[in-house]
């Protein structure tokens, strides 16, 4: 498993695998629709279209990957509000490509697919945590992709011996993260008031809503502790177990920002459908893999002011 290739490696979350990957002695393989070559010596990026079969067929056979860690994605569920069809057509067709090779021509390979807590839809909180068994009620276009992709990566599991494992990954946030997601608009916001490029108003959605926040550099390694210790077939939620309000993230980041900012709700923010609460139970991961999240949720908040202070608010 020496060969690692990550799909979306020029997404967030891609380019913290691929460095993480790197650290850890893998030859990190990427692809991606775009981004700079230069940050792969040699041949290691082959640029791709995944809902292309065939591109998907010449990428496996030129790479011959021992693992694939699954990331690419319309990854905004805000987004597939308005864009259903791309949201489906982005996040089921590619994996299933993938799966289909796997099927005929490479069954050694682990594909880690990666899932989204977003599945498990609206659940009261005396429930809470949520474990990997709870069935999944997606009630907004990307919670329902990401379902469906689950469930081709079950089936060619029991009907092919396909080695997948899926995660249901929690929210993460960290540096390099950019909009539309909540934390690094809240950032960027921050930032460009402290610039002066905006008036002292931080615009918001539904402050209300609690949410299990992970940096993205433990989940990273959640993903290479998964290709290597996760068990085939299982689910596993990628999480710490610990939720907060996004009223009280921002609060933190207001703090570390050092501004005291009025606060405006704006109805273009506010999601048709919204879960009040989702929070993970991570103890099967810690089971089976040994990972643990290690970086508190203040110092994953300023790296990411950091990372926006180094955007220039762009």
């Amino acid at each position: 498993m020496k060969r690692v290739l990550v799909t979306g490696c020029w997404g967030f979350v891609g380019r913290v695998v691929v460095e993480l990957l790197r650290s850890h002695g893998y030859e990190a393989w990427g692809t991606d629709l775009k981004g700079s070559i230069a940050a792969f010596p040699g041949k290691e990026y082959v640029p791709c279209d995944l809902q292309d079969e065939r591109a998907v067929t010449l990428l496996l056979e030129d790479v011959r990957p021992g693992a694939i860690i699954h990331l690419a994605a319309q990854s905004s569920a805000a987004i597939s509000f308005d864009e259903p069809l791309r949201t489906f057509r982005n996040n089921v067709l590619p994996c299933l490509h993938i799966l289909d090779f796997l099927r005929t021509r490479s069954s050694k390979t682990r594909l880690l697919a990666i899932g989204s807590a977003d599945e498990y839809g609206p659940l009261s909180a005396d429930i809470m945590p949520i474990k990997e068994n709870r069935s999944p009620r997606p009630v907004n276009p990307y919670a329902l992709s990401k379902m469906v992709q689950s469930e081709y990566c079950r089936s060619y599991v029991s009907l092919y011996n396909v080695d997948v494992v899926i995660t249901r990954s929690f929210n993460h946030t960290g540096p390099g993260q950019k909009e539309p997601f909540v934390l690094a608009s809240f950032a960027r916001q921050l930032i460009e008031i402290k610039e002066g490029l905006r008036p002292p108003v931080i615009e918001v959605g539904n402050l209300d809503v609690r949410r299990d926040f992970l940096d993205v550099r433990d989940v990273g390694e959640a993903y290479i502790a998964l290709i290597e210790r996760g068990k085939r077939g299982e689910i596993y939620n990628v999480c710490s177990g610990t939720a907060f309000s996004v009223r009280e993230l921002l609060d933190k980041l207001r703090g570390i920002a050092g501004l005291d900012v009025k606060v405006q709700v704006s109805k273009n923010r506010l999601r048709p459908v919204d879960t009040p609460e989702l929070r993970g139970d991570p103890s099967k991961i810690i089971a089976d893999t040994g990972w643990k999240p290690r970086i508190p949720i203040d110092e994953t908040l300023e790296a990411l002011l950091d990372s926006w202070r180094d955007f220039g608010g762009k």
